[in-house]
This record gives structure tokens, sequence and C-alpha cells, in this order.
């Protein structure tokens, strides 16, 4: 059973990228391990339907020592189905320098080892130069990557990308640099092959170095332009926002990288408006958010966890 891991920052298009392995590898069974920052699953509901397994963790990094357990146990889950890939799609903020160890716990757990091709690491063009320096685990994805797919090269100038691909060649000469709108990409001819192998190291990821994640939940209706009003006000704060409303307007996916927010129309009911924050400014994004929240949307219950 072939295990692929899809690495890269919050926001950067991992959500996007599996969706397009799920139509591309339609008909063949596959299993997918996703892996949310927060306590609520929000990407989840944005796959497609599609013949696979899906398992979910929730509330930290899978490589971190918040849900190593759970992760590896969700590996030997998934490794006693009939499946011919699986896919992990880690946390935007995931260092995988310990996968190694990790593959060969889950091998003792469950009996049975999985034939590891490497990771894929996703970058965001537009704000690769932003999280680069500041973010340690951003960079050991790099470093792990077998390929590197550089998206939203459709927001960014031509020389702002070369300087990202010398970035990326400094950390890891040899990984395979492919350039991409929307993740859009050969994935056959990219999947058929077999990453480099690197050595396990100590990861980065610990209970001290997660971002704060807050999440805004309300069953009541929200009016549209004021929540348009306060993430707008919340996302320079924020690495990433997502999640979805219900407001006066209809139903809306949210979904904010750094200080860009898109608010679009969702085709399915929502029961209740649940937004989630990634802190880039620590624990200081809860008055932020109960100020922003009291300003634009007055007496409006808010639960805020």
């Amino acid at each position: 059973m072939k295990l692929i891991l899809l690495t890269g920052f919050l926001g950067a298009g991992k959500t996007t990228f599996l969706n397009h392995l799920l139509e591309e590898f339609k008909g063949q069974r596959f299993g997918v391990l996703m892996n949310e920052f927060g306590e609520k699953s929000v990407d989840s509901t944005l796959i497609r339907s599609g013949d696979f397994d899906l398992l979910e963790l929730t509330g930290g990094s899978v490589f971190c020592a918040c849900l190593k357990e759970n992760f590896i146990k969700g590996l030997a889950e998934l490794r006693s189905y009939e499946l011919e890939y699986v896919f992990v799609e880690s946390s935007g903020v995931a260092d995988p320098s310990n996968m190694g160890v990790i593959l060969e716990t889950v091998t003792k757990l469950g009996g049975k080892s999985y034939d590891y091709l490497g990771s894929l690491c996703i970058v965001d063009a537009l704000y690769f130069e932003e999280t680069f320096e500041v973010l340690p685990a951003l960079k050991k994805q790099l470093a792990y990557a077998g390929a590197v797919i550089i998206n939203k090269t459709d927001l960014q100038a031509k020389e702002k990308i070369k300087s990202i691909k010398e970035k990326i060649q400094v950390l890891n000469p040899e990984a395979e640099l492919l350039e991409a709108v929307f993740c859009n990409v050969p994935l056959k001819p990219l999947l058929d092959r077999r990453f480099k192998s690197t050595e396990p190291q100590e990861t980065v990821n610990t209970w001290e170095s997660r971002p704060k994640t807050i999440m805004l939940t309300t069953d009541a209706l929200v009016d549209n332009a004021a929540l348009e009003k306060l993430l707008k006000h919340i996302a320079p704060s924020a690495y990433r926002i997502k999640g979805f409303a219900k407001t006066n307007r209809g139903f809306f996916e949210i979904s904010g990288v750094n200080d860009r927010i898109e608010i679009t129309p969702w085709h399915k009911t929502v029961e209740k408006t649940e937004i989630v924050v990634i802190s880039s400014v620590g624990i200081k994004v809860i008055s932020l958010a109960l100020n922003a929240w009291k300003r634009y949307l007055g007496d409006t219950p808010l639960d805020l966890q």
C-alpha cells in the first residue's frame, strides 16, 4: 500500500490538490487521513465525495506530541483496509521530520508496513516571503519534500517566483519544482515515482510552538456586510481564517490567508456560523476577536472557544 504525505503552509492549497487527486484517481480505492489544526474540521467539508476512506484528526499537528499517538493509530487502522494509496494531508504547521520514525512504529503496531513514496509540499507563492523566515516548520516541510508545487503563481510577479525557487533550492536542491494555479499539475506522472528519503530528525512541533487557535460560533443569523468587516479586521492578525457562515444573504464559505479574505456562496445548508482563526499574534487574538465582534455584530450571541 503506497503512502504519500501532503505538506504546505496554511492556505497554500492542500485541500484543492486533494480534490484534484480524488478526480484523477476516481475508481481506485484509497484512504485519506486529514489533519486540522483547530478543534473543528473544516477541510473535510470541502472534500468532494469519492471512493475513499476519510479519517480526521483535529486539535493539532499529526507530528506533534499532542496528536502523534492518534496519528499512528490512524495509519495503522488504514493499513488494515484493502487500499491502493493512502494520502496524509497534514496541518499547515506540521513538521514532517520524524515521519520515518512514525512509520516504523506503525509497522510494529499493525504488523504491516507502508510503501512510503515521500512527501509533496505546496507553497503559497503570494505569501511565501512573509512566512518563510518566521516559521521553522515551513522550512522543514520544504527540506523533506520530494517535489514542491509553487501554487497561486497567477497572483505573484515573475521576479518573486524566481526568488522563491532560489530559496527552495538552497534548502532542497534535489526537489522537483512545479508552478501551478489552483494546484493544477499533471498528477499521475508526479505520483508515479519515489521521492528522496531524508534521515529522520527531532520535530519542531511541540505544545509550546503551536499557534493559538480560536473558533467563533453563533446559531444566530449574522449580517453579511458586518461579518465581512469583522473578518477583514481580524485578518492581519491571523495566519489562516476558514469556516462557514449563516447570514442574512444566504450560506457562505470563508477562506482567508493573511490579509486576503474570500467569502463565497456555499451550496449546502449551514446550520450555524463556525469560523476557525489561527492566530499570528498569539493569545492577543482572543481580545481582538471579542472587540471586533462587539464592534461589527453588536449583541449577536457569540460562543468563543
